[in-house]
């Protein structure tokens, strides 16, 4: 639990480059999940694919909206998971830091609960960043075709729709 500038910037650069390299790979299966979802939809765009699966919504994605399509919205993933798993890493480490220490336990609480509050605490903090673009992703994903210019786009157009609380 080291707290030296260099420790600090360790476990961001971890976070940042685990999480954006996670994200990356698993994003295909999250955007056929996501489309999964809103399939059912009577929206005009959710409406444009039927999936009878995972496996079914590869094949046909791939095959009628070429293999870029299991990428969509992945453009705000990479804009904000460096620095929403970077801040989610060094967040922990640096309330457990906190929480913890040599002498015993801050809140005098067991180590177990104090470790448990560095993880809400982080998660609270990587949420802040996760949110919004899980909005702008998710968004992209659902539709066949293009919704927004780039990711900032995205956050820019959903903040005008509703703001912090019904936006974004």
């Amino acid at each position: 639990m080291g707290g030296s500038t260099k420790t600090k910037l360790i476990d961001f650069a971890a976070g940042a480059s685990s999480g954006l390299v996670a994200d990356g790979v698993t994003h295909p299966i999250d955007t056929i999940r996501t489309r999964l979802w809103v399939q059912g939809a009577t929206n005009d765009s959710a409406g444009a694919y039927r999936y009878g699966g995972l496996l079914n919504g590869f094949v046909t994605m791939v095959r009628n909206e070429g293999v870029v399509s299991l990428f969509k919205g992945f453009g705000s993933v990479a804009l904000l998971t460096p620095l929403a798993h970077g801040l989610y890493f060094g967040s922990y480490e640096w309330a457990k830091q906190h929480l913890i220490r040599k002498q015993g336990n801050l809140l005098g609480v067991s180590d177990t609960t104090a470790i448990m509050t560095a993880g809400f605490f982080s998660n609270a903090v990587g949420a802040l960043l996760w949110n919004p673009m899980d909005v702008v992703k998710q968004k992209q994903q659902a539709l066949v075709g293009q919704l927004y210019n780039g990711p900032l786009d995205g956050l820019r157009q959903v903040y005008a729709e509703g703001g912090m609380r019904k936006g974004l």
